[in-house]
């Protein structure tokens, strides 16, 4: 064993972190810092109480202006109502006036009562011309003559149609009634009257005090007074200030709606708006509020004193944390290079590690335990953290074992082993051999096997992330019958290949002309030498890599999750066939088309075929589903569940390569298929009478459960013809046809045709 000459004897410590990182503290670089901190503190404290005060304020500014704007919308619309009242009050007396002129019948007492209640008035009275009363509906009055100076002589003078006069006292009875007058074109006028005390009740509720008491009531943190236009008092929440005149000194500002003041009246803070009210876009009057800023101002003070508690609070923590910082960084920057649930060193720490030994010879070795993620869906995660802190446990004691050993944790299941000092690649292999034995001697439960890559450097510098991809390429190409591999630039090779070809698979899934293709092989029944169906068999070109074997591509693609689109552009491809076929009117040839394991296992597979078929316009008769025996290694019941409805359906089934996998003679009667294919090595075979009579029995055995055979491979006319001696119903090879292309094949159904 060559010798090392490393910075660090023996392994390196766990707790160890890069001398680069090292950083001691001083009690200069703490006070210095706190006292910086101690002043952002205060201005920060300061700005907090600042802003929180302006913002209250603008709140409590846009609410008390909201507040005041309502105010004399309310005033405004109460004394347009009560306008609009005093309007309903003369229309109704009009229109009583005008029904009682339009009335054609002589009048009565009666009559008039009658039409008085029907009308909404108290009172009519008719006068003659003279403006004698000759009915009255209460029967008073009756032969009363109106005096020259009385309201009724002076609109009778006056010579007006309608006059509807304010509240007064009748002058005989001296009762309240609001009076309207209504001449009659043919001489003589009526008079109607509503009581007062009828419609009082309306226009005490639009009594400007009373709507101040009332949004009082309801604002109890404001002040309000109502001003007409020569800025005395109408109404007020206080009732000392009605009459007075209010100047706008005693406001602090002029009529405005948008200025407002901060003024303080017996001992009180308040905002001070003055508002103008307006009717039907003319002055009216104004509105004085004052707005209450005591709750606010209390708000603020208790929010500044538990803002400066918290700001003391977190400082003394933070003056805390500070002091004591120091101390920790050790323990910081150890964590920083150490995984927190194994305690193995990092991914960090690794590349520092590399660039602190000086080895002429290095290994990595990286183990991956397999199924870790089903081991956590079985047992749960607490366990499978178990699992990874015991194999940390247990590559620490090799460690400390063999000093020329350290371990690191990459990933979530991944395992780091740097070996210096060793050249001999059968020792490094021996220690693999051991490490697959980890599941035994861990004393672990649940399915854990491991694989591992192993990658060897020569030299007195090692590139920690060329290793690394290195050993990361030779696990990649593990599998289960090869758990260790050793890299080399083939696996790289292999590995760009298959990405390559990965890429160019999914931009064929993406319409990406010209990658993959299908060519077609003649099926040919074994008697009358025709064609009835052909196999699809995708092939791929690709633009860097030329042409890819199926097997390849198609084994990449189940590797990378993509076997199921793929299978999908394999079948629209193949159902364009079809309905090519269709248009040359040929409905009697079929296209097989191979379907993987997981195609089928996919539930809606069944949904996405009739879709398509929908979409092709094609029929289902004319389209065959091959299956390879593996397809009966999986869920049995399910699988024989998804072929008995594909059948329903008129889909043809059938199963290739049969003889050489997981199907057997006593599960065929059960199989819902339609078609054995013989694989091509027992066709190869047939010129020995051993594999004839095996052969024979096969195809005697189908036909007894009513299944069809179809031999594939029948490259000589002596396989043709032991074929036919043994009653095989279809034939298949390149003694009838290669697999061509779309063109060629329909070629072949011209020339069977002819």
């Amino acid at each position: 064993m060559v010798g090392c000459k490393s910075r660090i004897k023996g392994s390196v410590n766990v707790q160890d972190f890069p001398k680069n990182k090292k950083n001691l503290n001083s009690w200069k670089s703490v006070i210095v810092p706190a006292i910086l901190i101690l002043m952002l503190f205060l201005a920060a404290g300061l700005l907090v109480v600042n802003s929180l005060s302006s913002f209250y304020y603008q709140e409590r500014v846009q609410e008390a202006s909201l507040l005041a704007k309502s105010y004399t919308s309310i005033l405004s619309t109460v004394i347009d109502a009560e306008y609009q009242l005093d309007q309903q009050m003369e229309s109704t007396l009009k229109v009583a006036g005008v029904t009682v002129s339009k009335y054609t019948l002589p009048f009565s007492n009666e009559l008039l009562s009658t039409m008085a209640a029907n009308l909404d008035v108290d009172v009519i009275y008719v006068y003659d011309n003279n403006l004698n009363i000759t009915h009255s509906s209460d029967n008073n009055y009756i032969g009363w003559v109106s005096p020259p100076d009385h309201p009724i002589s002076i609109f009778y003078e006056s010579g007006q149609l309608f006059q509807a006069e304010v509240i007064r006292a009748d002058t005989e009875s001296g009762t309240l009634y609001k009076y309207g007058y209504y001449r009659f074109p043919q001489g003589g006028m009526v008079q109607v009257g509503i009581l007062a005390s009828n419609i009082k009740a309306l226009y005490a509720q639009f009594e400007p005090q009373y709507i101040v008491e009332r949004l009082s009531k309801d604002a109890k943190h404001t002040r309000l007074a109502y001003l007409d236009p020569e800025r005395k008092v109408l109404a007020a929440s206080d009732i000392s200030l009605i009459g007075s005149v209010i100047q706008p000194d005693n406001v602090g500002l002029p009529i405005s709606e948008t200025s407002f003041s901060r003024i303080s009246w017996e001992g009180t803070n308040y905002l001070a708006l003055h508002l103008p009210i307006t009717l039907k876009e003319a002055f009216a009057g104004s509105l004085v509020l004052f707005y209450d800023l005591s709750k606010m101002e209390q708000l603020i003070l208790r929010l500044t004193v538990i803002i400066a508690s918290a700001l003391l609070v977190f400082y003394l923590l933070f003056a805390y944390s500070l002091f004591t910082v120091y101390r920790k960084n050790r323990r910081i920057l150890s964590l920083a290079y150490l995984d927190e649930l194994t305690g193995l060193p990092n991914l960090r720490n690794y590349h520092a590690y590399l660039e602190e030994i000086r080895c002429q010879h290095l290994a990595l070795v990286v183990l991956n335990p397999l199924n870790f993620r089903l081991l956590n869906i079985l047992y749960g995660y607490d366990h499978g953290d178990k699992v990874l802190i015991n194999i940390a446990q247990h590559l620490r004691a090799r460690s400390i074992a063999w000093e020329a050993m350290q371990p690191f944790r990459l990933s979530d299941d991944r395992f780091l082993l740097v070996i210096r000092d060793e050249e001999s690649l059968e020792y490094l292999l021996s220690i693999c051999q051991q490490l697959l034995n980890i599941k035994q001697e861990t004393g672990l439960i649940g399915s854990i096997e491991v694989s591992i890559g192993l990658v060897q450097s020569i030299g007195p510098f090692h590139d920690a992330t060329r290793l690394l991809k290195e050993a990361l390429i030779a696990l990649n190409a593990t599998s289960p019958t090869h758990q260790i591999q050793v890299y080399n630039s083939e696996l790289e090779e292999r590995l760009v290949r298959a990405d390559t070809i990965e890429q160019e698979i999914k931009a064929a899934l993406h319409g990406d002309e010209g990658i993959l293709s299908l060519v077609y092989q003649p099926i040919y029944d074994s008697d009358a030498a025709q064609i009835v169906s052909f196999e699809a068999l995708a092939r791929m070109k690709s633009k860097k890599l030329g042409s890819i074997s199926p097997v390849e591509f198609i084994d990449i693609a189940e590797k990378r999750q993509l076997i199921i689109p793929l299978g999908k552009k394999i079948l629209s491809i193949a159902c364009d066939f079809i309905n090519e076929l269709q248009g040359l009117g040929i409905y009697d040839v079929s296209v097989a088309v191979n379907v993987s394991a997981l195609q089928l296992m996919e539930e809606p597979f069944i949904t996405y075929l009739l879709n398509l078929t929908k979409e092709k316009q094609i029929p289902l008769n004319q389209l065959e589903i091959e299956l390879t025996e593996s397809v009966f290694a999986k869920d049995i019941q399910f699988i024989s569940s998804q072929l008995r409805e594909l059948r329903n359906l008129g889909i043809l089934i059938s199963i290739d390569d049969f003889g050489t996998g997981y199907s057997s003679l006593s599960r065929l009667e059960t199989l819902e298929i339609d078609y054995l294919k013989l694989d091509k090595s027992f066709v190869e075979k047939l010129k020995t009478n051993s594999e004839n009579g095996f052969v024979s029995d096969i195809i005697s055995l189908a036909h007894h459960i009513e299944k069809l055979v179809i031999a594939e491979g029948v490259e000589t006319e002596e396989q043709e013809s032991e074929l036919q001696k043994l009653g095989c119903d279809y034939v298949q090879g390149y003694l009838y046809s290669r697999p061509v292309g779309r063109e060629q094949a329909l070629q072949l159904l011209e020339v069977g045709d002819a």
